[in-house]
């Protein structure tokens, strides 16, 4: 029982497992949060609310996070490289807040918000440095939703001044 309940804690901190590849396991996790915001901004039937559906998930999978945070940190050490909801979540989040506000996500303005998001998530200007400090869960997972509001100011700049692609 305590391996399928091992199998089913690392499914969900490496995100359906993406968070085990063997290089840029970050990269990764932000792939697959942007692959589900894409499904979900597609359909039809999710198109109008894809948006909030992107924050409740970012909620959800935050609160999931926080309860799986310290089996992870004491079978993988602090903050593991395998723990990538943190990029799901401020990828979700910065995707969220842009379809909400109805910026117009071509394919040039995802792929210059997926470069953005690593970019923030990678050097961590203030205060996602300092997040990164808080220990347990949060630690692990603000400074990315840092990044995610980074990447969101960025992007809505960038929109502002008509500087996007």
């Amino acid at each position: 029982m305590t391996e399928s309940k091992d199998l089913l804690r690392e499914g969900i901190v490496s995100f359906f497992f993406l968070g085990r590849a063997p290089v840029a396991p970050g990269t990764f996790g932000s792939l697959g949060a942007f692959g589900l915001a894409y499904l979900i901004s597609i359909y039809p039937e999710t198109r109008d609310i894809a948006g909030f559906l992107l924050l409740g998930l970012a909620g959800i999978f935050y609160y999931v996070g926080l309860q799986v945070a310290p089996w992870c940190e004491e079978k993988f050490g602090k903050d593991p490289s395998i723990f990538v909801l943190d990029e799901v979540i401020g990828a979700l989040i910065t995707l969220g807040f842009l379809m909400i506000l109805s910026i117009s996500l071509d394919s040039n303005l995802w792929i210059l918000t997926f470069i953005a998001f690593r970019g923030f998530d990678v050097i961590k200007i203030w205060p996602a440095k300092d997040l990164e400090g808080i220990a347990g869960g949060h630690g692990i997972m603000l400074d990315d939703i840092a990044a995610g509001f980074h990447t969101l100011i960025l992007v809505l700049l960038l929109e502002e001044f008509n500087i996007l692609l």
